[in-house]
């Protein structure tokens, strides 16, 4: 087994150090361009995840409020997400 040495800053304030920094609240992330026109609905979509994920085969499927943008040819859209249950 190999061993990797780390070095730490002799002040002892900022640089690397193993474990550090603020847990992401839903979990590993990644980064994705997306298309600026697109952030409004990259946004509604988080949030209709965050409001429904307590949804089960309990629960009646959940519809997000309309989101209205323009796609990347300017033309006005309506998008409107729906979580059902998996029965």
């Amino acid at each position: 087994m190999s061993e990797e040495k780390v070095e730490y800053s002799v002040s002892g304030r900022g640089g690397f150090r193993p474990g550090a920094g603020r847990k992401a609240e839903r979990g590993k992330t990644v980064v994705m361009r997306v298309p600026e026109a697109y952030k409004a609905a990259i946004d509604g979509l988080i949030k209709h995840l965050d409001d429904s994920k307590d949804i089960d085969k309990y629960h009646n499927e959940m519809s997000s409020e309309p989101l209205f943008f323009r796609s990347l040819k300017g033309k006005p859209q309506q998008l409107i997400f729906i979580t059902s249950p998996k029965k």
